[in-house]
């Protein structure tokens, strides 16, 4: 089903890249309280349009006759959290929103949403879901869907060097990148216009096998510095510029770029997501999805982030909480979550729920995806994280040009997080 990977939600990498589309639609909207005709009415600021999100409001007030939802809707990301921000600042929080990574410190910071650590609707939720919106042992938003990017390859380019699929280890997918650029063949390519994805697997990898579930947490609470958590896992990416395998016009390159030179038949491999696979797989391509190589003394893993939480609001009471506690119950249920898959697309990962996706990508959803074996260092990040990822891009942007050197990049990022 090419469709449910093509239209997820996919948190802020999708946003960022291709849901900015709107401008704010909603209007403010009273409180959620009684009214209705005796119905308890919840307000849900959405970001998904009213025509995606309908059948999930519909199913759930013909389940719950006695609760009525007043819909809103703005476009991710700015302008979501801009009017959310205003609604907040006229005492007119909705009553379940969405939260994300960029948000999450201030409406948890300021005690704007609720706890929802021991609700039943938690207890299937995947491990990276829990984590992206826990803080000092308690969890404020309920995420039911991720996304997964990998390595998508051109399976007739790469049998030129006697490949099938991309190779398990990074020493080995550096061999085979030499030995298709010797067949005249140009074996993968990158966008630096984000911290490289290769870099952030091969981080999140290192966490995973020494079982730190708070990554880069502990540079935010004093434990740690990105001086001692970047170099090693970056010196391991930089080798693609030390050898040559790609050079300094990753700088200029552009998601949108790297994907047509693929279609195109120009290009063995690239990193990508559920955003770009409807359009390869049109593309009458031979491909595959491979997670990212493992490098040395690591494990193959893939980039990715759980989706924006729902969260409720922390001045929500009595029957108004109870009702909000019921919509995001009937989200996380199986009706629910069918719903999300089919109208938004979500690419489920709670314990109790699959959701077919293209055969290309099983693999990566089956064993990377469901299994939280997914990392994004912004997810992590409890400060300032829009300002430091900015900071990311131009100093790894700096270092393949050949200005700084690895130990620079991160010394770079502890200064900028000091000053903000």
């Amino acid at each position: 089903m090419i469709s449910n990977i093509a239209n997820t939600a996919v948190s802020r990498r999708q946003a960022l890249a291709g849901l900015g589309i709107a401008s704010i639609a909603a209007t403010l909207a009273a409180c959620g309280g009684s009214g209705n005709s005796g119905k308890t009415t919840i307000t849900y600021l959405s970001w998904e349009t009213e025509e995606v999100a309908r059948p999930l409001i519909d199913a759930f007030e013909d389940a719950n006759p006695d609760i009525a939802i007043d819909f809103s809707y703005s476009a991710p990301t700015a302008g979501y959290f801009q009017t959310l921000q205003t609604r907040i600042a006229g005492n007119q929080q909705p009553t379940v929103h969405r939260i994300n990574p960029e948000t999450k410190e201030k409406l948890i910071g300021e005690g704007l949403v609720a706890d929802l650590t021991d609700e039943p609707f938690m207890g299937t939720i995947a491990d990276a879901n829990l984590r992206a919106y826990e803080d000092d042992g308690k969890i404020y938003g309920a995420s039911f869907g991720a996304w997964a990017a990998g390595v998508v390859y051109n399976r007739a380019l790469l049998a030129q060097a006697g490949a099938d699929d991309v190779p398990q280890t990074w020493d080995e997918f550096l061999d085979l990148c030499r030995q298709l650029k010797g067949a005249g063949v140009t074996p993968y390519r990158e966008s630096v216009q984000d911290i490289p994805s290769m870099f952030q697997a091969f981080l999140g990898a290192s966490y995973d096998l020494a079982g730190d579930e708070r990554g880069e947490k502990k540079i935010f609470t004093g434990e740690s510095t990105f001086a001692a958590e970047w170099p090693e896992p970056m010196k391991q990416w930089y080798r693609l510029y030390e050898e040559g395998i790609v050079g300094a016009e990753s700088v200029s390159l552009t998601g949108t770029q790297l994907k047509e030179d693929f279609i195109a038949g120009n290009l063995a491999m690239f990193i990508t997501g559920p955003w770009d696979l409807a359009d390869i797989a049109a593309s009458g391509l031979n491909w595959g999805i491979s997670p990212m190589p493992a490098a040395p003394g690591g494990e193959p893993f893939a980039t990715g982030a759980p989706d924006p939480g729902f969260a409720i609001s922390a001045s929500a009471q009595g029957e108004e909480l109870e009702a909000a506690k019921k919509f995001i119950t009937f989200l996380a249920s199986q009706e629910g979550l069918r719903l999300a898959n089919e109208h938004i697309g979500t690419l489920v990962n709670t314990s109790d729920f699959t959701v077919e996706v293209a055969p290309e990508y099983q693999g990566l959803y089956d064993d990377y995806l469901k299994t939280s074996k997914i990392y994004l260092p912004m997810n992590y990040w409890d400060h300032a994280s829009d300002a430091l990822q900015l900071e990311g891009i131009a100093l790894c942007q700096q270092l393949v040009q050949g200005q700084i050197t690895v130990e620079q990049v991160a010394a770079g990022m502890d200064t900028k997080l000091a000053s903000l």
